[in-house]
């Protein structure tokens, strides 16, 4: 009988660091419950519990090696702040700048634009120039601009695309990211 309540006891205590175990991919609660993404890239939605960073679209590999421009179509985002990033293969840096980071002078080029066509932003700026983000002593930082944060109108559809005029051999591996919601969030 001990056996049994210390196995109830440490199966409710482990379901309280599972995330949102009760959340399906969309329409969880009320906030959102028309939610439908079938844009580009795979769209998580971490559910109402999440902090911060509650929807994650994940667009995918992007080459920054050689000269490039790639489309995403962004189609039923929720109406939440979102940062774009690029996750790149590099460590943040504990203090002042990235150390044996050879691609910070290449350019990319960062621009949104709504389904008329309509510019939400514009960025062209070398990665040097980014601000860099995430865990310290993880493998990949996200890197991001004061520019390249917007948020979506309710059944707008969007366009994002990424330039690079002239890559870098020394690259790193990158991914275009867009993440944003969450009860923290403002």
């Amino acid at each position: 009988m001990v056996g049994l309540a210390l196995f109830t006891l440490l199966c409710g205590c482990i379901k309280q660091f599972i995330p949102n175990d009760d959340v399906t991919r969309f329409g969880t609660d009320r906030k959102f419950d028309d939610l439908n993404y079938t844009g580009d890239g795979n769209l998580t939605d971490y559910g109402r519990k999440a902090g911060i960073l509650r929807f994650v679209l994940d667009l995918g590999e992007v080459d920054l090696k050689g000269d490039a421009a790639q489309v995403y179509q962004l189609k039923g985002l929720p109406e939440v702040e979102f940062v774009c990033y690029l996750r790149i293969d590099h460590p943040l840096p504990t203090i002042g700048s990235p150390k044996n980071f050879e691609a910070g002078n290449l350019v990319v080029e960062m621009t949104l634009e709504d389904e008329n066509g309509t510019q939400v932003f514009s960025e062209k700026a070398p990665l040097k120039s980014w601000v860099w983000s995430g865990s310290v002593g993880a493998p990949q930082s996200d890197l991001y601009t004061r520019k390249t944060i917007f948020t979506p109108e309710k059944g707008k559809s969007y366009r994002i695309s990424l330039k690079i005029a002239e890559g870098n051999p020394s690259a790193p591996q990158t991914q275009l990211l867009l993440m944003g919601g969450g009860w923290k969030a403002h």
